[in-house]
């Protein structure tokens, strides 16, 4: 397709101006794009008001501090923060829908965040079902030259693998709950996209200090990586070790799409102040957590989906967030949803 455009299709396209031809138009810049090394997103303007979307889950690890309400499924208010302290908005996902409704969310957000938790992937209608039909459908984007990123965090970053691979389980247990670590990266980091352009303070916080808050029950192996083919597509960024010695990947990207994981939870050092010596909220924590942040966000920029007024009327802002932070929850704060939404 690039070849024909690039010798013999430029000259038409320059006369015809039509928009029945405009979709010629984007194979024809995707094209130029490839040739100069640059993405598509690189050379188009910048989306600076983006719309992200988060994936809500189920809601039994908080249904006791709402005995007496309909709650089906929740957000935890520091993944909202999260996005709006680097300058985005946030649209929430629901679970229960049909495939239908994630596409339509897909093609008309700048970008996902899949949240860590606690619910587990087989809940028919729940997160893992809902991630497999986003997961699918910013895929096909991607590969239709529609520049669309993906951020998982701990649960969600066990989510982005397990639906590349279509339901397949290949997570290993681990005993890493309420442990701050500094990352141990792999040799070739540098290369990352995640990591390229992060400042040396950045970097070297993340290298020296305990700012990565880990609180994960499963991991990913590099052995279970390789054992799978995943190594093919995906780049392991730094490793970490649990409680009990076993070494387990703590970031990746992949090698060519936007699609990033942690493993530990760079919105607890920012928003969320469980009594616990884990989180840190000292200034090069936070720092280390903010960078995590903009780079995300800022990638959702590159994504040129602009339907800010259509979707305007279901941004979280039309949810109260609730306060249980007080009662003895992990969460300070969170969005509820009832099983109407």
């Amino acid at each position: 397709m690039c070849g024909n455009l690039l010798s013999g299709n430029y000259n038409q396209l320059k006369s015809d101006t039509s928009v029945v031809n405009m979709s010629a138009w984007v194979q024809l810049l995707y094209c130029v794009s490839l040739v100069l090394g640059s993405s598509l997103a690189e050379i188009t303007a910048r989306n600076e008001r983006p719309i992200i979307g988060i994936l809500a889950q189920e809601s039994y690890s908080i249904n006791k501090f709402f005995p007496n309400e309909d709650v089906h499924s929740f957000i935890a208010a520091s993944y909202v923060k999260f996005v709006e302290s680097s300058g985005g908005r946030v649209l929430p996902i629901m679970i229960g829908h049909d495939k239908d409704y994630y596409y339509n969310i897909i093609n008309k957000t700048n970008g996902l965040l899949l949240p860590g938790g606690g619910v587990w992937f087989n809940e028919t209608k729940g997160y893992a079902e809902a991630g497999q039909h986003l997961y699918d459908a910013a895929l096909a984007l991607n590969k239709a030259g529609d520049f669309y990123p993906i951020w998982g965090t701990c649960l969600g970053m066990e989510l982005i693998p397990y639906v590349a691979l279509n339901g397949e389980e290949l997570r290993a247990h681990c005993y890493s709950k309420k442990i701050s670590l500094p990352l141990n990266f792999k040799p070739d980091y540098k290369s990352s996209r995640l990591f390229s352009t992060a400042p040396k303070e950045i970097i070297n916080i993340l290298k020296t200090e305990n700012v990565t808050v880990n609180s994960h029950g499963f991991c990913f192996t590099e052995a279970n990586f390789t054992r799978y083919n995943l190594t093919d597509e995906w780049k392991v960024l730094s490793t970490n070790v649990d409680r009990d010695g076993l070494e387990f990947i703590s970031s990746y990207e992949h090698k060519s799409l936007p699609f990033y994981g942690v493993q530990f939870h760079p919105e607890k050092n920012l928003f969320e102040f469980e009594r616990a010596p884990t989180t840190l909220h000292t200034s090069n924590a936070i720092k280390t957590s903010s960078y995590f942040a903009d780079f995300f966000v800022d990638e959702c920029r590159k994504n040129g989906h602009n339907f800010e007024k259509e979707l305007a009327k279901d941004l979280i802002y039309k949810y109260a967030p609730r306060y249980i932070g007080i009662l003895g929850s992990i969460y300070e704060q969170v969005y509820i949803f009832s099983s109407k939404d």
